[in-house]
């Protein structure tokens, strides 16, 4: 059902079936123009529950536009679906540019696959991933035409609301948030989270993801903010305390990773993650899902990648596979 937060400002709830996230926000701000604030799923289940409560707030959607806080499937999935001619579909460049290669074939996802391997995983298991990844599969239809690009700062007017893009890279390299300054609200996407953490993993392209996140913490913590809307669960809280157990959480992985290495020196990413410790419910490495050992292991080489960019770690191809080991 529909949850009117403030008047004209709604929070849709999209279940994400069979997903650990368990939903996604949904938020819409009414106006003369409305603006619908990321998806779910590409999946009937999740247009399901969007059009019933579209319905129930009596939505138009030739007057609606949608922003996407990134390129990630529970967010973008269904925005082809709800989009209508002559309306925008609202993204980061990064993340639009990425979005838009995802939709012309799998080049990328052969790439990220290959690295998976030198990471760890066995071809039988990418092999595998390629056909159940949610990330891959329950993603949007193309749009037919270019995102319409944000840009860091720039501001969107939608029911009297002002409300201002700020660039958070990190869970994706082109997320975005919005902060409306007069009513002091924050839509945060997966920027911030509560009861769960945000996934850093790594991307191509970029550096030290890790880096970039703990930044974009730090770009937001201090922003005057009364309501703090993330993108999944109902929890909410403290925008400066969240940020400073989210850096709290990070730090103790990235010593996680380190004495693993040191530890057990010569070890694979994938080997790596299997010593980290995960809030899942899976008695041993062995018996995790495998579309969570893709994300566990993705999020190990962004804390190995942070370790390595400051000379904690250095990493070493041999024979097909790169194993890491302590930088002495």
């Amino acid at each position: 059902m529909a949850k009117e937060l403030a008047p004209g400002l709604w929070r849709l709830d999209i279940p994400l079936v069979g997903n650990p996230l368990k939903n996604l926000n949904s938020y819409l701000i009414a106006g003369e123009r409305n603006l619908l604030i990321d998806t779910g799923f590409n999946q009937p289940a999740c247009r399901a529950a969007m059009d019933r409560q579209l319905g129930e707030i009596g939505v138009d959607l030739t007057r609606t536009d949608i922003f996407l806080t990134h390129l990630h499937s529970d967010h973008a999935g269904l925005s082809t679906y709800l989009h209508r001619p002559g309306r925008a579909v609202f993204l980061s460049e990064w993340d639009a540019n990425r979005r838009e290669e995802y939709s012309r074939g799998d080049v990328l996802w052969r790439r990220t696959y290959a690295g998976y391997v030198e990471n760890g995983f066995t071809r039988e298991e990418v092999d595998w991933l390629g056909g159940g990844n949610p990330a891959q599969t329950d993603v949007p239809e193309p749009l037919g035409r270019p995102y319409d690009r944000l840009e860091n700062g720039q501001i969107l007017e939608y029911g009297g609301r002002k409300l201002r893009c700020i660039l958070t890279p990190g869970h994706t390299p082109g997320h975005l948030c919005l902060y409306e300054a007069e009513h002091e609200t924050l839509f945060s996407g997966d920027h911030i989270l509560f009861h769960i953490t945000p996934n850093i993993c790594r991307w191509e392209g970029v550096p030290d993801s890790l880096g970039d996140y703990l930044e974009s913490l730090d770009a937001v913590k201090d922003l005057p903010v009364k309501t703090l809307l993330p993108a999944h669960r109902e929890e909410t809280g403290d925008l400066r305390l969240r940020a400073e157990e989210l850096k709290a959480h990070h730090a103790q992985r990235i010593e996680g990773a380190r004495g693993i290495v040191e530890k057990k020196p010569g070890l694979t990413a994938y080997e790596i993650a299997g010593e980290m410790r995960w809030s899942i419910r899976a008695r041993s490495w062995a018996d995790f899902p495998l579309t969570q050992k893709f994300f566990a292991v993705g999020e190990a080489l962004a804390h190995l990648d942070w370790l390595e960019v400051r000379g904690g770690v250095k990493s070493r191809a041999e024979n097909g596979k790169i194993r890491y080991y302590p930088n002495e």
